[in-house]
């Protein structure tokens, strides 16, 4: 009875545990890389870096080879100490005399604390002042409205929806890393909304973030019209009643079966650590997809020296400034930066469109296909359900067949 009474004991204990049985558990030594995925046609590809309340006419950076990887260094009370490594390539855009575009290499190094239980990166005093999501609890899904921004360009909370488990073959077509193929089921964190199935966007407006770069008016029988600010390629234009055209912008990102991050939806990324440390507010780019993770008892990244810690990229951006002037002859497209107006528009960040049609009143435009659940609710339900029950099932053939055993 008591053997009979402890198997019982034991099924509660695991039932009650199981919806972090998938999570990722991280550990000292963990660490991943992450790269941007390089089309195979487009060699060049290039990352949009929006930057945060430049002082200069350069607002944006045209980056290449991106790396952001980052190491468990140690655990302690359930806080983490992470090693944080974002690097890459700038290309300036300006040709030197021999007609070959200039790069700057970059590289930022920082060591972050961060509480496991709530994913918030805290500083010396505890105090949270970030979201970090390379990895996050699948205890609780079903969507869940979940924060997944602490404080995104200084505007507050960001928050988005947490479902699955879901299919791999619903996956994005854009997805790229090698290392999911093993993946059976995986969690999207969207703003995607279930009860309403439509999109909440973000606005950029909201977060303070001028949002229209090279867009036009285009009206039948009349020239194009340039009406300044940010051209974001892939966001959703809604033009209003007042000929005000809305910026939107949709954040998707998925996980694995544990809760590891591995890649996001192309077009968008933010994350605080980039935003606050960095001052990166945006990318706008391909996948950020998972290229390597294990785990290694050796520190796999250098120190965060003083010359990896910029809090910006200040000094690349007055090393563009002096490279315009010292190579304006060859670049006569900058003569208009150098007169003191906003980078040269013949050499925009985004493709400019050859036509834009103005849409109607609550039309949504977009270069990003918007992402479709092909899963019915009752699947959804039949998946989560499994999730619970075989392992349960398991356990239970376990304890009957201790029960049978004792009463021989």
């Amino acid at each position: 009875m008591k053997k009979i009474f402890g198997v019982m004991i034991i099924i509660t204990v695991f039932v009650l545990a199981l919806p972090s049985f998938y999570s990722f558990e991280p550990e000292k030594g963990f660490y991943a890389k992450y790269e941007i995925y390089k089309d195979p046609d487009i060699p060049e590809t290039a990352v949009f870096a929006l930057l945060k309340n430049p002082s200069s006419p350069i607002k944006y950076l045209n980056l290449e080879d991106v790396v952001y990887k980052y190491q468990i260094l140690d655990i302690k009370d359930n806080i983490a100490t992470v090693r944080i490594c974002f690097e890459g390539k700038i290309n300036t855009g300006i040709n030197d005399e021999t007609g070959r575009s200039i790069i700057i290499p970059f590289k930022r190094i920082f060591d972050i604390k961060l509480d496991l239980d709530t994913l918030e990166m805290i500083d010396e005093n505890g105090k949270a002042w970030g979201k970090w999501l390379f990895w996050v609890k699948m205890g609780s899904y079903d969507w869940k409205e979940y924060p997944f921004m602490k404080n995104w360009n200084d505007h507050g909370e960001v928050k988005g929806w947490l479902t699955g488990p879901l299919k791999k073959r619903e996956l994005s077509l854009y997805t790229k890393s090698p290392l999911t193929k093993e993946i059976t089921h995986y969690f999207r964190l969207s703003s995607y909304s279930k009860p309403s199935k439509t999109m909440e966007y973000l606005r950029f407006e909201d977060y303070g973030i001028e949002s229209v770069y090279r867009a036009y008016k285009t009206e039948e029988g009349t020239v194009r019209e340039e009406i300044g600010g940010y051209y974001l390629k892939g966001s959703s234009g809604i033009t209003l009643d007042t000929g005000e055209t809305i910026e939107l912008v949709l954040i998707e990102y998925n996980y694995t079966d544990e809760g590891l991050f591995f890649e996001t939806m192309p077009s968008f990324y933010i994350d605080d650590f980039l935003d606050q440390k960095l001052g990166i507010t945006l990318l706008q780019m391909n996948s950020l997809m998972i290229t390597d993770y294990d785990t290694s008892d050796k520190i796999i990244i250098e120190g965060p020296i003083p010359e990896y810690q910029k809090p910006s990229f200040e000094d690349e951006v007055k090393r563009i400034e002096q490279l315009i002037e010292q190579y304006a002859e060859y670049n006569p497209q900058w003569a208009e930066f150098l007169q003191g107006s906003e980078t040269p528009s013949e050499t925009p960040i985004t493709e400019t469109p050859e036509k834009t049609e103005t849409p109607q009143k609550s039309e949504l435009k977009s270069e990003t296909p918007l992402p479709t659940t092909t899963q019915s609710q009752e699947d959804t339900e039949n998946n989560t359900t499994l999730y619970y029950v075989a392992p349960l099932l398991i356990v239970m053939i376990v304890a009957v067949f201790i029960v049978l055993r004792e009463k021989r």
